[in-house]
């Protein structure tokens, strides 16, 4: 009887530990590599998750093409598992000299890797290519989204200068890193963009205003407010007029307004909330 309570006694701690501790368990070189032969996306990075810290030298050599994987995130994991190898010097100084290369997917690719890295010796390489117009403008964004997850100030001008790019995909995705930037307070740079032709710029530049309550944007947000031909980008306009609050004080009228009359009820909704908030 004593036995039997002892085991049901061990079984209930067992429910009460975090999953985690079972992290690892089964992590083995056959393991990943029937992942990776599976397909799945998923199945591989739960396994490479999985093997955070097994001992493998042999595994690098399975892991090391998944930096071309066309899923996104089994790149991210496969870079994250290889960040704690001793081959990660290897690895960035050769997703380094892809950047010098001419091929946009290898250099997407090592975008991705270089910002899982988070090294700050790539931001030179990553901010030249950016500038790269031989390059498509997918991949030049990967490359502004890198410098973003690296998150270090120094790679402000490089982004700085991609707000000008003739791609909308490259604008929006330096304006989005420019947010991620640490110690970052140029928010006016963002400005110009709010009347950009392309949609998804002008919502990255309002988040960039909105998210530094950034009063000087005041009058390009009432703008859009009342009459961007997005509901999204008037829904966007609305929160950031919010979020900058008593700076924003003269957009009282343009936000009664829309909180009355707009189309959407998503823009009369955040329209009326944002009033709320300009007192604040």
């Amino acid at each position: 009887m004593l036995r039997r309570m002892t085991v049901l006694a061990a079984l209930a701690l067992a429910c009460l530990l975090p999953a985690s501790a079972l992290a690892g368990r089964g992590a083995s070189y056959t393991a990943i590599r029937n992942a990776i032969w599976s397909g799945s996306a998923d199945a591989i990075k739960a396994e490479l998750e999985r093997a955070e810290t097994l001992v493998c030298p042999a595994c690098v050599d399975l892991v090391m093409p998944l930096i071309d994987h066309q899923d996104a995130g089994v790149r991210q994991v496969a870079a994250w598992w290889l960040t704690r190898r001793a081959v990660r010097t290897d690895v960035q100084n050769q997703m380094i000299a892809r950047l010098g290369d001419v091929d946009s997917v290898k250099a997407r690719n090592a975008a991705d890797i270089l910002g899982e890295f988070q090294r700050v010796d790539a931001i030179g390489p990553l901010g030249s290519a950016l500038q790269n117009s031989t390059f498509t403008a997918e991949a030049r964004a990967h490359m502004a989204q890198a410098l973003g997850t690296i998150g270090d100030l120094r790679a402000q001008p490089a982004l700085s200068q991609a707000l000008g790019s003739a791609d909308a995909q490259v604008r929006a995705a330096a304006l989005e890193a420019l947010r991620s930037l640490r110690g970052f307070t140029s928010p006016q740079l963002a400005l110009p963009l709010l009347t950009d032709p392309d949609e998804s710029v002008r919502v990255q530049a309002i988040f960039m205003v909105g998210s530094s309550r950034a009063g000087a944007a005041t009058s390009g947000l009432v703008n859009l407010l009342g009459s961007d031909s997005s509901a999204n980008v008037r829904k966007k306009a609305a929160w950031a007029l919010g979020e900058i609050g008593a700076a924003a004080a003269s957009a009282a009228p343009a936000l009664q307004q829309a909180a009355a009359h707009d189309a959407s009820p998503l823009v009369r909704s955040l329209a009326q909330a944002a009033l709320g908030r300009l007192n604040r």
